[in-house]
């Protein structure tokens, strides 16, 4: 359904209407609301100053008549001006108390018991503490069953407190004044104290109880909040959103009179408006889509036999003869004059094509031929450099291994010339130390030539010793055994060093020939090394033009490899070539067909570029889609 040109249009204006009735009641509700919402804190705010400024004004009449109290404190008789007050006031009962004694005097006359003391009364405390005018807590009258407050205010004289006055009161006027609080239907006020204690509401049960009865969110904390705040507030109370409202009553009590408006009765005209302006939608909506589409159906009815006449076009052989009327100056005639033109010129196009047709079906022809023929001779060649290739590889893979046996090769002569170097320096520490022992036996042997002559020494000084032993004759006898024994010792070291020059001369003797021996082992061992350099130089210089040779068998291979991968990749393209040449041939044939399928009005163009007249289309009966 969406494919139809007048349904899109249809479904586009319909949008756009749509659109824009939805924003302007958008806009609407908007302002309305914002209006209704400033019209309700206003009303509401009316009515809760209303009712306060009422409640304030009760209040404010009993506090007026306990100032004026002050001649019935400073009198010695002031009964009668405590029934005064209890008259103009309405007031129960009044009293007065004094800071001196326990004693009270009250206006109906009551008399207290024994253990009265009105200064532990909460209404004394809570004035002289304030020093001002107090309200107690309400509390039921046990008589008459109603709500009872104690007003008390403190008098002083000279700095010093004379009496408290106090006076009982029901405020079922207060309690009226909060039950006639009914902006709406369902609407409703209450008055609290500041521990928020109910103190008057339409549901007489609900008094004393706590103010969470109504709604868990009403503690003492949100009542304030609810009271010093500027605009309601919205609390679930009774199954319904309410919009509070409130203010502080009666001075300093404390006392707090909140006003609840139902939400829903506050916004019923809000609401009624969106109802109307959506069903306003909804009907302007529909009228417009009937309209508007009679409209479209009167407007493109031309667009039908144009759409009809193609379809006439399409649906035959492809006859390229035939026309579309061009009646009239819209939109729709433009587009049968320009498709008429583009029949032309494709006329045109294909007569021409057809012409054309069959060379390139000959070109093709012949291409294939061409191809096929390239393609063999390029595979022959392939074939050779793959065996070229191969033996090529073959010869890299001999002279490669050369290359690595000789590398082995520079790599065991190497290590041989470092294992000969190190045998020469081993051969020239053994000479060194061979040469150093020598000089250390020479050492020696003079060593024990002092020796000899030590020992030389030494018998002669003990035979002197025995020659002056002898001479001393009986007092040199233990002297002389010393000396005795001190030759032996010096004949005996004689011997021995004589022994020891024996050894160091055969020893000398054994190193002065292991000497020659070391060093001309040394000397071939130095040849040894020079020969196996020379071995290690000639290896390298094979091993490197064994390197070169492997490397350029490398490029050759490299070359060799890089010749075949073309000569492969110019097969496949010759086999691309000649697949394409084949397929040329098929698509010359095909268009071939395709363009003798056609119905054309002549063989070729006339000389002076203009088509043969075309065949007109019949006219067509104008169709309605409504």
């Amino acid at each position: 359904m969406l494919a139809s040109l007048r349904v899109r249009i249809l479904l586009a204006a319909l949008a756009l209407i749509t659109l824009a009735l939805v924003i302007n009641g958008i806009a609407s509700y908007t302002t309305v609301k914002h209006h209704n919402n400033q019209q309700v804190s206003q009303n509401l705010s009316a009515v809760v100053k209303g009712n306060t400024q009422a409640i304030n004004e009760w209040f404010n009449v009993r506090y007026t008549m306990l100032a004026s109290m002050e001649d019935a404190v400073n009198s010695d008789a002031p009964l009668a001006a405590l029934r005064q007050l209890a008259a103009s006031g309405s007031f129960r009962s009044t009293y007065i108390a004094y800071p001196s004694t326990p004693d009270a005097i009250f206006s109906d006359g009551w008399q207290p018991p024994s253990d009265y003391d009105p200064r532990q009364r909460p209404w004394y405390k809570g004035a002289t503490e304030a020093q001002d005018t107090v309200i107690t807590a309400p509390y039921i009258d046990a008589q008459s069953g109603g709500l009872i407050v104690t007003f008390a205010r403190p008098f002083y004289r000279n700095g010093q407190l004379a009496a408290v006055i106090g006076a009982d009161i029901a405020i079922t006027d207060v309690i009226e004044i909060v039950s006639g609080i009914a902006p709406t239907e369902s609407s409703f006020g209450f008055l609290t104290t500041d521990d928020g204690t109910l103190v008057a509401h339409p549901d007489v049960e609900l008094t004393l109880e706590p103010s969470t009865r109504l709604s868990d969110d009403l503690t003492p904390t949100r009542l304030n909040q609810i009271t010093q705040a500027d605009s309601p507030q919205i609390v679930s109370l009774q199954n319904s959103d309410k919009l509070l409202m409130g203010s502080h009553v009666g001075g300093d009590s404390g006392w707090q009179l909140v006003v609840a408006m139902d939400e829903a009765e506050a916004t019923a005209g809000l609401r009624a408006i969106a109802t109307t302006s959506i069903v306003t939608l909804l009907v302007v909506a529909a009228v417009t889509a009937v309209l508007f589409g009679l409209l479209l159906t009167f407007l493109l009815r031309r667009l039908l036999v144009a759409r009809d006449a193609m379809n006439n076009i399409a649906s035959g052989e492809g006859d390229l003869t035939r026309r579309l009327p061009e009646e009239g100056n819209d939109e729709i005639t433009q587009i049968a004059k320009a498709f008429n033109r583009f029949v032309s010129k494709m006329e045109a196009v294909l007569i021409d094509v057809r012409s054309s047709s069959e060379s390139v079906h000959h070109a093709a022809n012949e291409i294939a031929m061409g191809g096929q023929d390239l393609s063999r001779r390029t595979d022959n060649a392939a074939a050779s450099l793959q065996q070229t290739s191969a033996s090529i590889e073959e010869i890299t893979s001999t002279v490669q291994h050369t290359a690595a046996s000789a590398k082995e090769a520079n790599k065991l002569s190497q290590t041989a010339s470092e294992v000969a170097n190190e045998g020469g320096k081993v051969v020239a520490n053994v000479v060194t130390t061979m040469e150093d022992i020598t000089k250390a036996s020479d050492k020696i042997g003079d060593i024990v030539t002092l020796m000899n002559s030590i020992s030389f020494q030494t018998n002669l000084l003990a035979l002197n010793a025995s020659v002056e032993a002898a001479r001393a004759g009986e007092h040199g006898r233990g002297f002389a055994v010393v000396a005795d024994e001190v030759r032996k010792l010096a004949g005996r070291s004689s011997d021995a060093a004589n022994d020891i020059q024996k050894l160091i001369e055969d020893s000398q003797s054994k190193v002065n020939n292991g000497t020659t021996l070391v060093r001309n082992a040394g000397a071939t061992m130095q040849d040894i090394v020079a020969h196996i350099t020379r071995v290690t130089d000639v290896l390298e210089e094979i091993n490197a033009a064994t390197s070169e040779q492997s490397d350029g068998i490398n490029q050759v291979n490299i070359a060799v490899a890089e010749l075949d991968r073309m000569t492969q990749e110019n097969a496949a393209m010759v086999e691309e070539s000649t697949t394409a040449a084949e397929q040329l041939k098929e698509q010359a044939d095909h268009l071939a067909g395709t363009v003798g399928a056609f119905t054309l009005s002549s063989s070729s163009v006339p000389q002076d570029g203009r088509l043969m007249a075309p065949t007109p289309l019949p006219q067509y009966a104008v169709t309605s889609l409504a």
